[in-house]
């Protein structure tokens, strides 16, 4: 309602050297919760209205709402938005603080409009109200999957992107993973993937983050689909920093396809310099090209891509 476009303009232009921020926030929150609670005609009404968010982070002691940075110590509560920090002193016990924190930004509402929802933490018990749902775009939930999707209303899928570890054992058999249109998998944990892993994946797209030692049955996934003449839909992709991964695993490809190799011309791409890439028949209709590249990121810069495309 009108409140909250008013508190997303102020947090956002809050210019007022007489007055620190934090007091500044704390006084128009308060101002915009006493004139709802006075008036029950306006509760209703902005009950009914979705609070609607560009991007959440939730943690057992941090929340993150747009640019405002809340975090919550043992001790105090600090805010942060825009270079600007304010604290408090709490004497609450800190996973009590964070839920009337929850509760209070997200304005008591039950459904809320997330664009990305983030999901950091195996949270406690009743850390979120039971009835709570999020419609989202897209979600990345580290370490606890399964509880975060309790929390998505079904409305939200499919997911154009999902990030997730691979803690969740039957991660590759979940409909709301197999449906998202771009899916990261963080391969934190020594395990193999699978020919059968891969077959499950119906996304668009399929990001393998490695951070440990982990085999990834790329190879014979292809080999699979040139014995069944079966086109490929999925590109994936394979990140990492370590270059001698990048380096074995394009070895094993020139072992594995060294008679496709091609300059795949045309094709607009960093590609790491050196190596080796190959234009793979499938059938009559699909190929597949496969080369390494290099992105000016911070974590996972080097990828493999293999990546179907149509015509021969």
């Amino acid at each position: 309602m009108v409140f909250d476009l008013l508190l997303s303009y102020s947090l956002s232009n809050l210019i007022i050297p007489s007055i620190p921020i934090g007091e500044c926030l704390s006084l128009f929150l308060s101002f915009r919760a006493h004139i709802i609670a006075r008036a029950p005609g306006l509760q209703k009404i902005d009950k009914l209205i979705p609070l609607s968010l560009e991007n959440l982070h939730i943690k057992k002691n941090e929340l993150v709402i747009n640019k405002l940075w809340i975090t919550c110590d043992k001790d105090e509560v600090n805010f942060k938005m825009n270079r600007k920090t304010f604290s408090r002193r709490i004497s609450e016990s800190q996973e009590d603080k964070m839920k009337k924190l929850i509760n209070f930004y997200t304005c008591g509402r039950s459904k809320i409009h997330v664009d990305r929802l983030y999901w950091h933490d195996r949270l406690p018990p009743d850390f979120l109200p039971v009835d709570m749902k999020f419609r989202v775009n897209s979600v990345e939930a580290v370490n606890d999957f399964e509880t975060a999707i309790l929390f998505i209303d079904p409305q939200s899928f499919p997911l154009i992107t999902l990030n997730t570890d691979i803690y969740y054992i039957s991660i590759f058999d979940d409909q709301v993973v197999k449906s998202a249109e771009t899916f990261y998998l963080n391969l934190a944990i020594d395990r193999i993937v699978t020919v059968e892993d891969f077959k499950k994946l119906n996304n668009k797209t399929v990001e393998l983050e490695r951070f440990s030692y982990f085999k990834i049955d790329i190879i014979p996934l292809i080999k699979h689909y040139i014995e069944a003449k079966k086109e490929i839909r999925t590109t994936f992709r394979i990140s990492t920093c370590d270059k001698d991964f990048i380096s074995e695993k394009l070895r094993e490809f020139e072992l594995a396809f060294g008679e496709y190799r091609s300059n795949l011309d045309g094709v607009n791409e960093r590609f790491l310099p050196g190596s080796s890439k190959y234009l793979i028949p499938i059938n009559n209709e699909s190929r597949i090209q496969v080369y390494a590249i290099e992105e000016p990121v911070a974590y996972g810069p080097l990828k493999i891509i293999v990546k179907p495309v149509s015509g021969l």
